[in-house]
């Protein structure tokens, strides 16, 4: 078979978008399961057959797929977990989600080949809103480190010497460490931890973690959790690619993270694209999330993309950039990004986007094309050309449904302009719910807009 065109950074990256489908359905957990089942199934060899969608056999990568990311074979999951919502309802998507593949020969750049494990976060989902709150949001307690355990941890006063995570941080790993993979998954019945256990690579191997997002700061901090519970031994080299992070932890965290994972391993070459660094937070200059929860930086999230004419949208972003610089400070920790390497973004036009942001509509858009389609690519539109990703070339190849079937029953699909709205909710709900009721009264009504 022909070498990918994606480099192994790009192959990782594609493999962390890809559980990012995740995010695109609403319905039931068992449903959205086998949704994302039957997508990877375009992408990944060894998929089991999603009966009720006409397959009957293990699946065969799509050739459009493997042309760009090589020939991965699905080895646990995937999985994923449909949360409650504080009234004890069902949130209808899907929270978080995992899968890991394996290929048998990956070139690193600048390093040897190598057969390869990676294990694939899924990002912020745009419609969960216990994504927003519970995990992204939920910066205000911090947990110490040094005494995490994912079954049992609860927030604690930070002591300025120890490491400490986010409170959101800590209980995403836990509900990733609770990930089963179901019984018509690959790897049934196990845990990730579990799986990990069970393999005998040799140490000519590799595990790689990655994650965009929300995952961006999951999937660092999950594996140095591994790490530190002797968990990634086997493997030769242990990586991590994380993009578009809010940071996990304070400065002590960062400092022990970049010690366990050194941004080169030892022997390889240092190559010279911006997104080529292993052990290293890639980020958008241009997109919010990553910007979150250093104070400076998310003292530029109000006009990140030139401050807005509009009074009522200038007064919504500058509530929204105070209310979040209290809530990080409220922790007592400085939070501190990982090594981290910054990629240029360039703002994004067209007729039905202003730019500076004149709604908050215009203001969301804009922050969903830096954070989402900037670093995959956007293809050419009737009124503009193509836009070349930060990290992929151009996206990912959409699967190819035969015959003609996309949709689980009882899944529907979410569009571009649905999760945009949704964010918009999501965002002005938690302001009002935050804001005191002088702020409030004007931004309730924006609320109601939408």
């Amino acid at each position: 078979m022909e070498n990918p065109s994606f480099d192994a950074y790009q192959q990782v990256f594609g493999l962390a978008c890809i559980a990012n489908r995740a995010g695109g359905y609403k319905g039931t957990a068992d449903a959205l399961q086998l949704q994302l089942q039957y997508d990877l199934s375009f992408y990944l060899n060894g998929v089991p057959p999603v009966e009720v969608m006409g397959q009957t056999a293990p699946s065969v990568a799509d050739p459009l797929a493997t042309a760009t990311l090589g020939s991965w074979k699905l080895v646990w999951g995937p999985a994923l977990i449909e949360e409650q919502d504080q009234h004890g309802k069902a949130t209808g998507v899907a929270d978080n989600a995992l899968y890991v593949a394996q290929c048998d020969a990956v070139a690193y750049p600048g390093g040897p080949t190598l057969p390869t494990y990676v294990v694939a976060v899924a990002a912020t989902n745009p419609a969960s809103l216990y994504d927003w709150e519970t995990e992204d949001f939920s910066v205000a307690e911090v947990v110490n480190w040094s005494s995490y355990n994912p079954a049992t941890f609860s927030p604690s006063a930070y002591n300025g010497t120890d490491p400490y995570i986010s409170n959101g941080t800590a209980t995403g790993i836990k509900l990733v460490l609770g990930l089963v993979s179901p019984p018509k998954a690959v790897s049934p019945n196990t845990t990730l931890e579990a799986f990990i256990a069970s393999l005998n690579p040799g140490k000519q191997s590799a595990i790689v973690f990655c994650g965009h997002s929300l995952a961006g700061a999951l999937s660092p901090t999950l594996a140095l959790y591994l790490k530190q519970q002797n968990k990634l031994g086997a493997f030769g080299t242990s990586l991590v690619y994380p993009t578009a992070g809010p940071t996990p932890g304070e400065s002590a965290f960062a400092s022990l993270f970049n010690k366990t994972f050194p941004a080169l391993p030892e022997g390889w070459v240092a190559q010279t694209g911006d997104y080529q660094s292993w052990n290293t937070m890639h980020w958008n200059t241009l997109d919010v999330v990553p910007h979150a929860w250093d104070e400076l930086d998310l003292q530029e999230i109000a006009q990140i993309y030139g401050q807005s004419t509009n009074l009522l949208t200038k007064k919504t972003l500058d509530t929204l950039q105070r209310l979040v610089i209290k809530r990080a400070a409220t922790s007592g920790a400085s939070y501190t990004r990982i090594q981290n390497q910054s990629l240029p973004g360039t703002l994004q036009h067209s007729d039905k986007l202003s730019t500076p942001p004149d709604t908050m509509k215009d203001y969301i858009t804009q922050l969903f094309l830096q954070h989402v389609s900037l670093y995959s690519g956007i293809p050419a539109q009737q009124d503009s050309p193509a836009v070349k990703g930060l990290i992929l070339p151009q996206p990912l190849p959409q699967p190819v449904y035969k015959p003609h079937k996309k949709l689980v029953p009882h899944v529907k699909a979410v569009t571009e302009l649905d999760m945009i709205i949704r964010i918009i909710e999501q965002i002005l709900a938690w302001i009002v719910s935050y804001a005191t009721s002088v702020d409030g009264t004007g931004l309730e009504e924006e609320r109601k807009k939408w």
